[in-house]
This record gives C-alpha cells, sequence and structure tokens, in this order.
C-alpha cells in the first residue's frame, strides 16, 4: 500500500530510502534529550559530572568533525561513512546493559563511543541527502522535516515508557533507536555519483580545495546563522527555567516546547514551496530578523498569550537560518568538499553555542529574563554580516572587479 502511495506521489526509491532513514535519524538524541539525565542520576552521579555526558562528547566533535568530513569527502561514496558511524554508536549502546556499578571515567568512555560516531556523521548525511536531493529532484528540508516528526513522538514515547518502566525502558529505546537508525543508513542508495572527483587530501587543517573557494562572503551568512542557531540553544537550556521562575505550569511549559517545534516541523515539511520563493541568504536575514524580535520580547517576561505566538516564529528563526544555511553551503561550494563543508558549518554550531549559552547563564545569573537581550543583540549582529556578504559578492562579481 505505502509502496502503490507512493507510486502515485512520485516518490522515487532514493526519495524513501532517505526519508525512512531521517525519520529515525534523531530518535536516539529524543530518547538521551528526555531521560539520560535521569538515568545517570539514579547511578549515583552527580550534577557536575552528569554534565560530562554532554560537555565531553561535544568536545570531541568540535576537535575532529571538520577532519573526518574531509575523510568522508576522499570515500568513493559519502554512505560509507554514514553507515560507519551509526554502526558504531549502535555496537556501542549494547555494553550499556551491563554497566550497573561502572564508575564515571569508564562509563563516560562508553558513552561517548554510543554518541560521536554518530554526531561526526550527521553533517556528512546532511551533505550528502542535500545532494542526492538535487539529483533525484526531491525537496532535503521536506525530508528533514520528518526527522523533527521523529523527534517528537520518541518524546512522548520515552516518557510515555519510562514512566511505566524505569530505567530498563531507556536502555531498550536507546537500543531499539539505534538499530532503526543503523538499519536505514544501510538501507540508504548511493549518495555520491559513480565516478565524482574527489578531493587531492592536499591542505592542513582545512583542504586545499575548500580554502580555495571560503571566500568572506561565503563565510559571514554562515558565521551568523551559527549565532542564530547558538541563540536557540539558550532556549533549550534555559527556557523552562525562566518559565517555571515566571510560575508557568509545568504541563504549560511542555505545550510551549511541543508547539516551537511543531511549527519547526510544519515549516519543514511545507519547505519544497518555499525553496523556491526565497534565496539561502534571504531566509538568514529573515531568520535574524524575527530572532531579533522574539528574544527582545522575551527579555519582558512575557505572558502565556504572548508566548505561544513567539513560540510559532520557530517556523522562521530555526528553520529558515539552518536550512538556509545548509542549503547556502551546497549552493557555494562543489561536491569535492560537500561533507567538510558541512562538518565545518557544524564545528561553528557547536563552538557558537559553547560560547552563547555560557554567556547567557552569567547574563541570566545578574539580570533574570531581561539576558534575552543579548540574545536578541547578537542576532542583531547577523543583520549587517548577511547585508555585507550580499554587497562584497556582487563587489567581486562586477566588471571593474575582474582580473586583467
Amino acid at each position: 500500500m505505502m509502496a502503490s502511495l507512493a507510486e502515485r506521489l512520485r516518490i522515487g526509491p532514493e526519495h524513501r530510502a532517505v526519508a525512512r532513514f531521517y525519520i529515525t535519524l534523531y530518535m536516539v538524541p529524543a530518547v538521551v534529550a528526555t531521560y539520560l539525565p535521569i538515568w545517570l542520576e539514579n547511578r549515583g552521579l552527580s550534577d557536575s559530572q552528569i554534565g560530562y555526558f554532554t560537555a565531553l562528547p561535544m568536545l570531541a566533535m568540535l576537535l575532529t568533525a571538520v577532519f573526518f568530513g574531509r575523510l568522508a569527502d576522499r570515500a568513493r561514496d559519502w554512505k560509507r561513512a554514514i553507515v560507519l558511524g551509526h554502526g558504531l554508536a549502535f555496537a556501542a549502546t549494547v555494553p550499556l546493559f551491563f554497566a550497573a556499578g561502572w564508575s564515571l571515567w569508564p562509563l563516560l568512555a562508553l558513552w561517548m563511543l554510543t554518541t560521536v560516531p554518530a554526531g561526526l556523521v550527521g553533517p556528512v548525511g546532511d551533505a550528502a541527502s542535500i545532494r542526492l536531493s538535487r539529483r533525484k529532484g526531491f525537496s532535503f528540508g521536506v525530508v528533514r522535516g520528518l526527522g523533527t516528526v521523529g523527534f517528537l513522538s520518541i518524546c512522548l514515547v520515552t516518557g510515555w515508557a519510562a514512566s511505566r518502566w524505569g530505567d530498563d525502558a531507556f536502555l531498550w529505546l536507546l537500543l531499539v533507536a539505534g538499530a532503526l537508525r543503523f538499519l536505514h543508513s544501510a538501507r540508504l542508495p548511493r549518495m555520491r555519483e559513480a565516478g565524482a572527483e574527489r578531493p587531492t587530501g592536499k591542505g592542513g587543517l582545512l583542504s586545499a580545495e575548500l580554502i580555495g573557494q571560503l571566500k568572506l562572503w561565503i563565510l559571514l551568512p554562515l558565521i551568523g546563522g551559527a549565532v542564530i542557531f547558538a541563540t536557540h540553544m539558550v532556549m533549550n537550556a534555559y527556557s523552562a527555567l525562566v518559565w517555571k521562575q515566571q510560575g508557568i505550569p509545568e504541563e504549560t511549559i511542555g505545550a510551549l516546547v511541543a508547539l516551537g517545534a511543531g511549527a519547526e516541523a510544519v515549516t519543514m515539511l511545507a519547505w519544497a514551496g518555499l525553496e523556491k520563493r526565497f534565496s539561502a541568504r534571504t531566509l538568514i536575514l529573515l531568520a535574524a530578523l524575527t530572532s531579533v524580535l522574539r528574544w527582545a520580547v522575551m527579555a519582558f517576561a512575557p505572558p502565556v498569550w504572548v508566548l505561544v505566538p513567539l513560540q510559532l516564529l520557530q517556523s522562521i528563526t530555526f528553520t529558515g537560518s539552518l536550512l538556509g544555511c545548509l542549503y547556502f553551503i551546497a549552493n557555494r561550494t562543489d561536491e569535492r568538499v560537500a561533507a567538510e563543508a558541512q562538518s565545518l558549518f557544524g564545528v561553528m554550531q557547536q563552538g557558537g553555542s559553547v560560547m552563547i549559552v555560557a554567556g547567557f547563564g552569567l547574563l541570566y545569573q545578574a539580570f533574570g529574563a531581561s539576558a534575552f537581550l543579548g540574545s536578541a543583540l547578537a542576532c542583531a549582529l547577523v543583520v549587517p554580516m548577511v547585508l555585507a556578504s550580499f554587497r562584497l559578492q556582487r563587489s567581486e562579481d562586477s566588471p571593474a572587479a575582474a582580473p586583467g
């Protein structure tokens, strides 16, 4: 039945395979976000020790992501790296069932094996899927939206299962979600055209090919997109605390969080029409302007009836900036460095998040909710960066700027 429906909708086998993969891609992060801190606390870890399970995998990915992206680009097909990363992550999940009584460092080392390989291949999967979508004529944005739907669904399932079966449910859900992700990564089609040109391997921290393509007018929107992404990580880290201190009930907080994620998913699912109407940089610019408004209003502790439309703005602030940047990279870099370029952007996102979330924490301690004005200011700085990108490109492309 599903196959016949796909045929009527003219969904090709490559499109179906990538869609299935993305539905499962964020299931493991959903299980982790919902229950990992509780699972670790039940094993006697302190709050600071629990923080290591987020901070150290992120540090490892920051240090190795670009190098891994370069390796993926040198392979005959990006699929090899994708399957390898998700396979290693799944295999490392199994020993968690036997980790009862383990001390901090062995457990942390094992946890890094379950998270870092999958995290490293995330940008590779995005780069490969965008390139494939263009060759086969389907929208990557819609496929990415299915990932958000999968994430939200498993958040609900994890909360329900953990309330009934506790820690055991966490491990089994982690195992099943990892198995599904690995299975559907292995079922991906060939992601790179046979005989496609690959990088030479020359260069230092970045490949010579990528350095030759990363001009200032290309970097500026990507830095801006990373800043916008980082301000959303502030929301992930602090919104529940801020709203609870403002007297908003926990069930309402949960609904507000779900509303933002739902708006994000709906926009992604409608992406096929949006990407034809707006350029990638226009979407980043629109996301920056809307983010300034959203965070500025958040600074004044608005009531719930104002928070509802603010959360709906996530459809622009997050979706526009993220997909705008992913498409901009695909537009402005060639296939030889596709994975490396996306991995570099991932490093920008994570590095920016560490700095901005840490800075927000200091501001929040001193000024409370008014600290969101700092997020608004950060996004306001993105606007001239994107406008400068347009000007620099026009200057570079003008006849007067051409050599000879």
